[in-house]
């Protein structure tokens, strides 16, 4: 018999002296593949003593006020023999009560890996406020700019990749006379104004930068640098679409600030009483009120020449959105048409968002007009521009609000799938992250032929499946609709099942909650073979139909393409001016163009490489993360062994799950080890290898 302490929030507590406490932990289990694994208990009772009690604050007295929350699970330390043996969390799961008294509280123990969920919660990449250095203005400029930087120089975490979210792109050097259509051909003549306008284009951000926010937003939250690090190439050169809505890039509520706030009114009043409190950021004090509503009237009158390009005009009332509509041309927008309703007292912001060319307003005239009473005056206030405004298309890129809608854990788990990453917490509290073949690495050897329990065993199939099915949730843009339209296969999914078709069971999925593209390298339409390909390759986000599509988040390997070989492509900064651009950064699924540099790729199965048109590019994720350890499960010599053992202390402190267990001479990873604490019996279940 050994000693067994459990602390909780630093309180040893009081344990039954008969109570079986049994810690279960596993793998990657054969049986699910996809999770990431942690230590727990089976849930054990603790008695209802005066300690306890204290701890748990006579949880079954729900009159307490400021009680013990159940709800929430609390810091926990298991100790053997005074070592400690896990550290973690406890959750109280229920009260037994006798003779209307508590007799003992029913709680599970859970590894600290578990409590990412708890961490986490609900929120999401755009809650993550260690974001906001990266805000930058969304314009013809910085997209050029970031069109053209090199994704691998370290820093350079925000780049703007070949993805169009509306234009498909093409390139023909010999029909190239429509303008604004989304032909490359740079021409040097002057009026052919095609290419890809700047607007049809969208920022990304580093994943590596997301992993550091994450941890920069939640302290408790340390992952170590084994996996996630700055020299691991098909994890550190991956990037996200920073895509949150279909099509152009949304302000509003994608956006904190909103574009071109109308400032510097001036007062023009000509009535005798004044509803304006503020000017400058038209206040409309809380005296503002009309009898019946008969004369009151608010009216904004905005004067352009433009009558060519459209504005977009938002007005908001104590920053809630009171009006918004798209015109062209000037526009007056008043309360009495309908257009503002009857919104009174507060302060006004009027913002004009364009998204094409700039546009010069001459004027732009504010009006409140009152009558308290039938008796009283009609009065009225008129504010008018300072001096003419001219609206850009400048706006503040806020990227957290950019990013995908995904919750902080889904995209976790789906980097964890992606890389049949396993996580564990160590001693000194930092998260090991690593790929299940380098977490098995680290094993150590353990024979415990003199400690099994001869008396009973058990040998069972490994793998209850008959096929495994590795995917991308996100299979619908344009390009990888049709592909499996074309070819009655999905884009980039391996399907494995040793190649026997009468194995038992049924298919096992492994999802990842990403979108996966298939991008278009472009070939010179003017040369009807098609073998004439230009250096430009691009990612085309509509859906079948040709529609702007969202989508799940999309993820990427960015290249510049730069130097003499480099087809020069034609950049729109806005639909009647262009520029000629010879680096861009092109959009991939392998890390690399050329498979002798390296034939690392984010697809599952062996593709064809988009821009090479080989299948030399082996280094898929099942491949290069997953290969191992299914190929073995599926063996038909495979088998896992249930066994039973009483451990000594020195295996039961110091085992990893990453270890070897001998058994007469055979080899055999651990999938589980459940371990009764009091008396180190312990049911292990094993992987031949």
């Amino acid at each position: 018999m050994q000693v067994v302490e459990l602390y909780i929030s630093n309180t040893r507590v009081d344990l039954f002296k008969d109570e079986s406490l049994t810690i279960t932990d596993t793998i990657i289990n054969a049986k699910d593949i996809s999770q990431v694994f942690t230590a727990f208990s089976q849930q054990f009772s603790l008695p209802s003593s005066s300690t306890n009690n204290q701890i748990f604050k006579h949880y079954y007295n729900y009159e307490i006020s400021g009680g013990f929350d159940a709800r929430v699970r609390v810091s926990a330390i298991l100790k053997l023999n005074g070592v400690d043996y896990k550290i973690g969390k406890v959750k109280l799961n229920s009260v037994d009560m006798r003779d209307n008294k508590a007799y003992s509280y029913k709680v599970v123990f859970y590894g600290e890996t578990i409590a990412l969920n708890t961490i986490l919660g609900e929120n999401k990449l755009a809650d993550l406020n260690s974001l906001d250095p990266e805000n930058l203005l969304y314009n013809s400029s910085n997209i050029k700019d970031l069109l053209q930087l090199d994704p691998d120089v370290a820093g350079n975490d925000i780049i703007t990749p070949l993805i169009t979210h509306t234009k498909r792109l093409y390139y023909d050097s010999v029909e190239h006379a429509t303008n604004g259509d989304g032909n490359l051909y740079y021409h040097g003549g002057t009026v052919d104004y095609h290419g890809v306008l700047y607007s049809d284009l969208k920022y990304a951000i580093r994943i590596h930068r997301l992993i550091q926010a994450i941890q920069t937003q939640y302290p408790s939250i340390v992952f170590s640098n084994d996996f996630f690090n700055t020299t691991n190439a098909p994890y550190h050169s991956l990037f996200m679409w920073l895509h949150r809505k279909s099509g152009s890039v949304g302000t509003g509520d994608q956006v904190d600030s909103f574009p071109n706030s109308v400032t510097g009114w001036t007062s023009g009043a000509t009535g005798v009483w004044s509803s304006m409190t503020s000017a400058s950021t038209l206040t409309v004090n809380t005296e503002f009120d009309s009898y019946d509503n008969v004369n009151t009237l608010l009216q904004l009158k905005l004067i352009t020449a433009d009558t060519t390009n459209s504005y977009q005009v938002e007005v908001f009332r104590n920053g809630v959105t009171l009006f918004q509509g798209t015109f062209i041309g000037s526009k007056t927008l008043s309360s009495i048409t309908g257009d503002f309703g009857l919104a009174y007292s507060g302060e006004y912001t009027v913002v004009i968002t364009v998204t094409t060319v700039a546009i010069l307003f001459t004027s732009g005239i504010w009006t409140v007009q009152n009558q308290e009473t039938p008796i009283d005056p009609i009065e009225t206030d008129v504010y008018q521009l300072s001096s003419s405004f001219t609206a850009d298309t400048n706006f503040e890129f806020i990227v957290k609000l950019q990013t995908p809608d995904i919750k902080i854990i889904d995209f976790l788990t789906g980097l964890f799938k992606m890389f049949n990453l396993v996580a564990y917490v160590k001693a000194d509290g930092t998260i090991y992250v690593d790929t299940l073949d380098a977490f098995y690495a680290t094993s150590t050897t353990y024979d415990i032929t003199k400690y099994i329990d001869v008396k009973t065993s058990t040998v069972a199939v490994a793998l209850p499946y008959r096929e495994i099915k590795f995917k991308y949730e996100g299979l619908k843009t344009f390009l990888a609709a049709q592909y499996e339209q074309l070819q009655v296969q999905e884009w980039g999914t391996e399907y494995f099942n040793n190649d026997t078709d009468n194995l038992d069971g049924g298919i096992y999925e492994v999802k990842l909650p990403f979108e996966h593209m298939l991008f278009e390298r472009l070939a010179n339409v003017s040369d009807a073979s098609g073998s004439t390909l230009t250096t430009a390759q691009y990612g085309y986000c509509v859906n079948d139909n040709e529609q702007s599509y969202i989508g799940k988040p999309i993820l990427f390997y960015p290249i510049l393409k730069s130097g003499g070989a480099t087809t020069s492509i034609s950049f729109l900064p806005t639909p009647t001016s262009r520029v000629e651009l010879t680096s861009y950064i092109v959009a991939s699924n392998s890390v690399s163009l050329s498979a002798a540099t390296s034939t690392a790729n984010i697809n599952f199965g062996n593709m064809i490489n988009e821009y090479t048109g080989l299948t030399n590019f082996t280094g898929t994720l099942y491949n290069n993360y997953y290969s191992t350890y299914i190929i073995n499960l599926f063996l038909e010599k495979s088998r896992i062994f249930k066994v039973t053992a009483y451990l000594p202390l020195s295996i039961v402190l110091n085992y990893t799950l990453a270890d070897i267990l001998i058994i007469n001479g055979k080899q055999y990873r651990i999938n589980s080890l459940n371990i009764n604490l009091i008396n180190n019996k312990s049911q292990i279940e094993l992987i031949t290898i």
